[in-house]
């Protein structure tokens, strides 16, 4: 009975160690960063894709403006669709 109850916590140790190991590494689950167009704070997927850029603009929009820091523009250009629908607003 004492070596049964001697092997438990060094089981309970191994299993743990296991379930550790499994949890830690790979992840994989984050988004990936935004590449913004040099010196400015616009996605490069908002200069190349009208939809993208109504997705910008309409994210800047809904931020408190009371809270939200300025973003620099210069030099990045949104893009634009002679095509594409008018997205709603």
């Amino acid at each position: 009975m004492k070596r049964i109850l001697s092997i438990r916590p060094a089981l309970s140790a191994v299993a743990a160690a296991a379930l550790l190991a499994a949890c830690g590494g790979g992840g994989g689950g984050d988004a990936p960063a935004v590449q913004n167009v040099t010196g400015t704070g616009v996605p490069v997927s908002a200069t190349t894709s009208a939809t993208e850029a109504t997705k910008f603009v309409q994210g800047v929009a809904n931020q408190n403006q009371d809270q939200a820091e300025p973003i620099a523009v210069e030099g990045a250009t949104l893009a634009t669709s002679e095509t594409a629908e008018p997205e709603p607003v």
